[in-house]
């Protein structure tokens, strides 16, 4: 299962994530190591559309998660536009 913490969830809008965009990104992803011995998880998403007055094709998000118990739990969203 996938949860995220409160600060993830304060981040997604101002980042342009969803919800559903991070869970994905965690249950089907590329991992990578991340700082503090977390898990890094990335995707990119097809967009075709635009963020803050440009327009991009693609938006990869970035979940950065711990494990607990057998739950992912999200603890910071970013979100890049190409």
């Amino acid at each position: 299962m996938v949860n995220l913490h409160p600060h993830a969830k304060e981040r997604l809008l101002e980042r342009g994530a969803t919800e559903t965009e991070v869970i994905a990104t965690v249950e089907k992803g590329e991992t990578f190591s991340a700082k503090f011995g977390r898990t890094g998880f990335r995707r990119n998403f097809h967009f075709d559309g635009a963020w803050r007055n440009r327009q991009y094709a693609t938006k990869q998000i970035e979940a950065i998660a711990v494990k607990e118990n057998n739950d992912w739990i999200v603890v910071t969203v970013t979100t890049k536009y190409f």
